[in-house]
């Protein structure tokens, strides 16, 4: 099943042309000879045929992304199969691969596990996953733990996002206009420009102005809504046959009201209504600098990868997710985050081989180096309304140095980890004879993490916290060709993710036991996997099956202490995960085309754990609270402390037994009008539980299903295209995410997704 490899410096030419024709799985209908395009990919940091790679990847190009309204990385949930995309507290982005996703990321030094790459640079804050899809070629989403190539984070899974390219061949742009309801006003647009022969560049800019979709009726504040600006410029310098450089910058700014997340006790009736009594603010701003360098030779192609990034948050947010009048006393201890802030700074140096011709007839080869070096600053201070007056009585720094618990002031901290990693791998492809081959890789990878953390209730001055660990992690496939068009597998893959240091841990106390730890442990996920790729019907149909089984130890998730106020990232000792998956195409006809792709997945702790429900031990807490208890008092501590349970037989958060996506695309001409361009999409995405207690209460997030609809007219021999787009047709209230503070007072709140969206777009290339 083997195609042709195409030389690396060919590659941008080789996939733009695949691409441009592609559309719902990248499909092409060659007039009478209908069949399915190959498609070239990178997944593997070589040029190689979707088909011929031993993994499951979904690739969606630059027109499917558009025709399934795809904009930002939450869009992506249940459109790949077993993929499920969250948004988190309203400022963060939890990606969930086959059920392994970032359950810590409340902790800015706890990695996630699903890592993301722009442009074979690894991108390593979370905030930059809130950015906007600005001008891409394709998406690349590789479903489980990447242990060589990727390493170390890709637990789950890796994202590769590519973006266009510069041409040295002609100038040309596009851009185009949406409107719609809610105030939306979206322009985009691409420039294109040679200044010689060598040198050319490509300046893509986004702005994103819309109203909210949801009202805080205290407040008079409209949540939900969007108001960003993105920009790229890539420049291309190839001044001869064996040398190319692309130089990088992005830069993404984002100011709006913040998040609408609704609150459980929240009674008003309509789900995109809210009752809040604190202001919510966001700002983020994203910046990305880098150079690849690739030189040819002729047994291998030497690439240098070099990156800067530097990303700035602040979020205020009323942290209970209530407005104390609507509620019954005592009901919710009233809490604000005024503000939070974060910074992320990250330099990484990548240096990899790829071979050009095998050695000895038989070995295609990888080899790399990758460096990682990430300082975040947090800072966080949570008031707390302890006389439920609703509140927040005035206090001095005098108080806060002093430990004083008569001020209302709750959770606060500064702190400052970082995180330094290095890695080396390799990876080979040996070709036993034209129809068996073995693939097997190794990575080694150090990780150190030093943190300087000052927490104030509870401590005094600033602790210093350092851990390292050091994996061998890789792979090992078999590969098998039936014929020309069908190709099987069998992999194991372990995958590893390093442990770090928390922001706050328990104390020892005669009263209460300690659950949160100074320092989490590493997660390792062995996975296996067989899977099946074959084009049938002669090119008409085509099939990508996958089955698999993870045995997942240390699994990393957001714990609580029963000591007030401390939390972090604990460790399960063992989990199970086992699913299947379907992506299927099929050209019906020369204008209609059917992609369907579907998932199958079973999660479980198979270890004894005990963990802490913090939802339960903040309501114990809050009932003494509003008898008069001190915050600190025993009493409290003891009440905290019985929600301890055995999370054993549980399953994973964040993993919907089923996820599907259905669409049919429909092209056709019409007669003295043009070309008429229709996409109808059905998403369905499964329950699931949204956090490892499974609490019948909180944790149950409920299925939802989405319509979308797009249909496009180009006159013929005219340059612009009108469409017309249609998004939640049925106007579904589904939960996209269910959040729920483990530092604060264990509020629990909803963010949903989108409502019923109606625009129009105008584009036209030049």
């Amino acid at each position: 099943m083997k195609y042709p490899r195409i030389p690396l410096k060919t590659l941008s030419l080789a996939v733009s042309a695949a691409l441009s024709v592609a559309f719902c799985g990248n499909a092409m209908a060659q007039d009478s000879n209908l069949m399915f395009e190959e498609v070239l990919v990178t997944a593997e940091k070589r040029s190689e045929s979707l088909q011929d790679l031993s993994q499951a990847i979904t690739v969606l190009g630059g027109a499917d992304l558009d025709n399934r309204q795809i904009a930002s990385f939450v869009d992506l949930s249940a459109i790949a199969p077993g993929v499920n995309i969250a948004k988190n507290e309203g400022f963060k982005t939890v990606i969930t691969i086959r059920g392994v996703g970032n359950e810590a990321n409340q902790n800015a030094i706890a990695n996630p596990s699903v890592s993301y790459h722009l442009d074979g640079i690894y991108v390593a804050s979370p905030f930059a996953l809130q950015t906007d899809f600005l001008d891409l070629e394709r998406i690349e989403v590789l479903r489980g733990p990447q242990g060589t190539l990727f390493g170390q984070n890709s637990t789950g899974g890796a994202i590769n996002i590519i973006t266009t390219a510069p041409s040295i061949d002609s100038s040309f742009g596009k851009a185009d206009l949406t409107l719609g309801d809610y105030g939306l006003v979206k322009a985009r647009a691409a420039y294109n420009l040679p200044l010689s022969d060598t040198l050319a560049v490509r300046a893509s800019v986004i702005s994103n102005k819309r109203d909210g979709f949801t009202d805080n009726l205290t407040l008079g504040q409209d949540l939900d809504d969007a108001n960003s600006m993105s920009a790229r410029v890539r420049v291309l310098y190839e001044p001869s046959d064996d040398f190319r450089a692309n130089f990088t910058a992005q830069y993404f700014d984002e100011d709006r009201n913040g998040a609408a997340q609704k609150g459980l006790l929240d009674p008003t009736p309509d789900a995109r209504e809210l009752r809040q009594d604190s202001r919510a603010d966001y700002e983020l701003s994203s910046e990305l600098y880098s150079a690849v360098l690739e030189w040819d030779f002729d047994a291998f192609t030497l690439k240098s990868l070099t990156s800067y990034q530097n990303d700035d948050v602040l979020i205020n947010r009323d942290n209970d997710r209530n407005d104390l009048a609507v509620l019954a006393p005592f009901a919710q201890l009233p809490s604000v985050y005024t503000p939070e802030t974060n910074k992320q700074t990250t330099i990484t140096q990548e240096i990899n081989l790829v071979s050009v011709d095998p050695l000895f007839g038989k070995l295609d080869w990888v080899a790399g180096l990758f460096y990682l070096d990430t300082e975040v600053e947090i800072s966080i201070l949570e008031l707390l309304d302890f006389n439920f007056n609703g509140t927040f009585d005035p206090f001095t720094l005098d108080q806060v140095f002093s430990y004083d618990d008569s001020a209302e002031i709750g959770f606060i901290s500064d702190s400052k980890p970082e995180r330094d990693s290095t890695s080396v791998y390799g990876q080979g492809t040996w070709h036993f004879t034209e129809e068996w081959r073995a693939v097997f890789g190794m990575r080694y990878t150090e990780d150190e993490v030093y943190s300087e953390v000052t927490n104030f209730y509870g401590r005094s001055g600033t602790d210093i916290i350092e851990m390292s660990s050091e994996k061998v992690t890789g792979r090992l496939v078999v590969e098998h060709d039936f014929n020309e068009s069908t190709m099987a597998y069998g992999s194991y893959t372990r995958g590893f993710k390093p442990g770090g240091s928390n922001l706050t841990y328990g104390l020892e106390s005669d009263v209460a036991p300690v659950v949160v730890l100074p320092t989490f442990d590493e997660e390792i996920v062995d996975a296996y996997e067989i899977g099946l790729k074959t084009d049938l019907a002669d090119g008409r149909v085509r099939m990508n099956t996958a089955a698999f089984y993870y045995n997942y130890e240390g699994l990393q998730y957001q714990a609580t202490d029963p000591e007030v106020f401390q939390g972090g990232v604990g460790n399960i000792p063992k989990s199970e995960i086992f699913g299947a998956e379907l992506e299927l195409s099929a050209l019906l006809s020369e204008s209609l085309i059917l992609d369907v792709r579907l998932a199958w997945l079973e999660t479980e702790i198979t270890g004894d754990h005990l963990a802490l429900d913090n939802v339960q031990s903040e309501a114990a807490g809050n009932a003494l609270i509003g008898q008069g208890f001190n915050l600190f008092s025993d009493e409290i501590q003891i009440a905290r402390s019985a929600a301890v349970q055995n999370v054993n037989g549980n399953e994973l958060a964040k993993t919907p037994k089923f996820t599907g996506n259905v669409a049919l695309n429909w092209n056709t001409e019409i007669a003295s009008w043009g070309e008429l361009n229709s996409s109808l999409q059905y998403t369905y995405r499964g329950d699931f539980k949204h956090r490892i207690f499974n609490n019948d209460a909180t944790d149950v997030v409920p299925s939802y299903k989405v319509i979308d609809l797009v249909v496009g007219l180009r006159p013929e021999g005219k340059d612009w295209k009108v469409e017309l787009i249609g998004k939640n047709l049925t106007d579904e209230a589904g939960i996209n995410a269910r959040f729920t503070d483990v530092f604060g007072v264990g509020a629990t709140g909803d963010e949903l997704i989108g409502p019923r969206q109606v625009m129009a777009r105008f584009s036209m290339d030049f």
